[in-house]
């Protein structure tokens, strides 16, 4: 019987890869990841955020390990086949993942996201080298299951659940390649326990208040806000990935247009040679992205007070599930055709205004009340309550523009057009 091999990882340091990992990692479709960023564009603000899916995927099979090492030492029985299951779930929990598809996917809502995509996820698990492999060990009908099913059991909580093996991964990953400086302590493994089937933290130790646990637990809260304020949602990152999207949209119009399938096998890099070599405005646009001419911020709202405005600008109702991008395009044509400027001069960004933080909904055990989540700690513990709003507050509406239509009109001529059309003036 085949050696577990060591693989050295620069965020977790050795990562041991039994050979069923092995022999899913060596397939085409896991390789693919290589070529797709984990933050997508954020490159052109923090350059050494080049990581990939791949390394992530890697890296989220390892938290997944210490977490099933934690819960066993808390007593918890897990079996071999479960601890299998568990740990190729979690390399494949990205599996479905386009270029930049998070752009399009969830802000600009082009493509359906990639865990409701019946399509790729029967061709990235079900055919191919890795369906055959997947098929060999006996678990693709469990792995679909664990990944794509809303199933709640311990099994998914660890792969997919709020403070889990994908979050303890990506925050050590990307602040580590942004360089921001930060890390969560080892120890929140400690506090993985497991009750009637379900995973969560255990915040309790002799009838009294594990502090320990809460601080670990608001530290990784902090760090996953840092993320959010400082990369996630960074303007520049929001510009150059819309100039993304709207390329890929734009390519998409059209008989023999852009389509999902087109992207299944394409790299960042090999997407935007392609939107490259396009007509002129997709060019223009997949351009300014690789040479880092970015379109700028010309309006912008953002709080509490107008969120409901810009609602049809994202959200989609059943009966039209492409009215959100139609509304958008709608106002994109109004605005530039009003300056004298193309279509693809302006572009609309319009995130969810029903930002939540998540990983505050996470299970924990504490004395007295048992199982509770942790975001109802809001009025026993401040910092919880803060990070709550302060991630709400970090919602923006912004209406971004080339610098050629900035040198051709003005900035303030673009702005102007922008309230005119919103009804609600720019805070910048």
């Amino acid at each position: 019987m085949s050696s577990p091999i060591t693989m050295r990882d620069p965020v977790h340091g050795d990562i041991f890869l039994e050979p069923e990992d092995i022999r899913i990692i060596d397939t085409r479709e896991m390789q693919r990841l290589r070529g797709i960023k984990q933050l997508g564009t954020a490159y052109l603000v923090y350059p050494g955020a080049l990581h990939t899916r791949f390394e992530h995927s890697i890296g989220t099979m390892h938290t997944a390990s210490k977490i099933i090492d934690s819960l066993r030492m808390n007593g918890a029985e897990i079996s071999g086949d479960e601890e299998g299951l568990i740990r190729a779930a979690a390399l494949l929990h990205d599996i479905t993942h386009v270029p930049f598809g998070h752009t399009f996917e969830d802000e600009r809502k082009a493509f359906p996201r990639h865990d409701m995509d019946e399509k790729r996820e029967r061709l990235f698990l079900r055919e191919g080298e890795l369906g055959d492999v997947l098929r060999a060990m006996g678990i693709v009908d469990e792995i679909f299951r664990v990944l794509y099913k809303d199933e709640d059991n311990y099994i998914s909580d660890i792969v997919k659940g709020t403070i889990c093996a994908d979050l303890l991964d990506y925050v050590r990953r990307d602040l580590y390649f942004t360089g921001i400086n930060g890390n969560y302590d080892d120890r929140i493994f400690r506090y993985f326990t497991m009750e009637d089937g379900r995973l969560m933290l255990n915040m309790e130790k002799s009838g009294e208040l594990r502090r320990d646990a809460l601080s670990t637990i608001i530290d990784i809260l902090r760090l996953r806000y840092i993320l959010t304020e400082r990369v996630y949602y960074h303007h520049a990152k929001a510009s150059s990935g819309s100039m993304i999207a709207k390329a890929v949209e734009m390519a998409g119009n059209g008989k023999n247009g852009l389509t999902m399938q087109d992207l299944y096998w394409m790299s960042d890099d090999s997407l935007i040679d392609f939107l490259i070599s396009s007509d002129s405005g997709v060019r223009r646009l997949a351009e300014g992205v690789k040479y880092r001419k970015l379109y700028k911020r010309i309006y912008m709202v953002s709080g509490e007070r107008h969120k409901e405005k810009f609602v049809p600008y994202h959200a989609s109702p059943p009966e039209n599930p492409k009215g959100a991008l139609q509304n958008r395009e709608s106002a994109e044509w109004v605005i530039s055709s009003s300056l004298g400027i193309d279509f693809e001069d302006i572009i609309i960004h319009a995130p969810s205004i029903d930002m939540q933080m998540k990983e505050a909904d996470v299970p924990v055990k504490v004395p007295k009340k048992g199982i509770i989540n942790l975001a109802s700690m809001v009025h026993e513990v401040p910092e919880i309550k803060g990070f709550i709003e302060n991630y709400r507050n970090l919602w923006k509406f912004y209406v971004f523009a080339s610098p050629e239509a900035i040198k051709k009109v003005g900035k303030e001529k673009i702005r102007k057009a922008c309230e005119r059309h919103f009804g609600v003036r720019s805070e910048i």
